[in-house]
């Protein structure tokens, strides 16, 4: 009888060391890093980035069917503000937003607009994160809702010296540190401080880096990639986040034709089902001490995205306009605008 309560617990502490070993959190480290601490409270409050939820944005024609009924607000600059924005909207600074949302009617839609929309994204990510759920971006910015905006878009590249060739994930490593300032506080209340600190933070969507390499602490440029990331891509990680084809296939998906930057690294898009941005699938498989840069379809999902990298500790940047080299400058509306502030 001995023998076999002997086996029986050998077996047990195979097992339970197998299970620490396999999880991507280990139960048994202490919550000193608050990468963690976030990464495990978002993840049981719903995890919105691997959700459907994600990414939230709304058409400029439900926007603009709705108007009157929703709280528009334009994050862009005063002076870009008063060329033209959608009206009834209000201008208002990114640093600003969680207070104003904190007093706001939660029975309205709040839509974040920015010129292309992709720090509407990112901004709105952010607030998502914070627990604000009727949030969304108006999905292209004022570049979708008049033809008027459309120079607020880069310019297409042809892809040339991309491949089609498939890199693999990086092997696991450890979260991102994370200090705050009352580590024995409360979670919620030390998130929220991190997130209204990243809202402070501009994100700038101007198309100025695309001749200028000195990329932004959010944006990373295709410019950069094609002239200036080493060959070795030692100090930077890029990620394409999306489906297979968006990774493999270049534009008007011809398989003849490279779809992705040397050594991109490709994750399936969060679908609720499927995600590998998990801390039980590949979250850990970004490293923490390179710079990320998370490209998608538009550019749009991708500022959702770092949004969430930015907030757990990543040194991760959203890739402007996304893919570029195979997706075409989105239609604009043409729909009226309002001048001056």
């Amino acid at each position: 009888m001995r023998k076999l309560i002997l086996i029986l617990f050998l077996l047990f502490l195979v097992l339970y060391s197998g299970c620490l070993k396999d999880s991507a959190i280990s139960p048994v480290e202490e919550d000193t890093n608050y990468s963690k601490v976030f990464l495990r409270y978002l993840e049981a409050q719903g995890d919105y980035i691997n959700s459907t939820l994600m990414p939230s944005v709304i058409s400029v024609s439900e926007v603009k069917d709705s108007l009157g009924n929703d709280v528009i607000l334009d994050v862009s600059s005063a002076s870009q503000f008063s060329e033209g924005h959608v009206p009834g909207s209000l201008n208002i600074l990114s640093a600003e937003l969680f207070n104003y949302l904190d007093t706001a009617s939660s029975q309205k839609r709040i839509i974040i607009v920015s010129r292309s929309g992709q720090a509407a994204s990112y901004y709105a990510g952010l607030l998502r994160l914070a627990g604000f759920n009727n949030v969304y971006a108006m999905q292209f910015g004022m570049v979708g809702w008049n033809s008027a905006f459309s120079s607020y878009w880069g310019s297409s590249y042809s892809g040339k010296n991309f491949t089609n060739l498939k890199s693999p994930r990086l092997p696991y490593s450890k979260l991102p540190d994370i200090n705050v300032e009352n580590a024995s506080g409360d979670i919620k209340n030390n998130l929220d401080s991190r997130i209204k600190t990243l809202l402070a933070e501009s994100f700038d969507e101007s198309t100025f880096g695309e001749v200028n390499s000195d990329a932004s602490v959010h944006i990373f440029y295709l410019y950069t990639i094609y002239h200036s990331v080493d060959s070795t891509y030692t100090d930077t990680f890029i990620m394409n986040v999306g489906a297979d084809g968006s990774y493999i296939l270049g534009p008007d998906g011809k398989l003849d034709i490279p779809g992705h930057p040397p050594r991109a690294v490709f994750y399936y898009e969060p679908n609720g089902a499927i995600s590998d941005l998990r801390s039980t699938a590949y979250l850990q498989t970004i490293p923490s001490d390179k710079n990320v840069v998370v490209y998608t379809q538009y550019g749009q999902s991708s500022a959702f995205i770092v949004a969430y990298l930015r907030l757990l500790g990543y040194k991760a940047k959203s890739l402007l306009f996304g893919a570029r080299w195979r997706e075409a400058t989105p239609i604009a509306a043409n729909f009226a605008y309002d001048m001056g502030n």
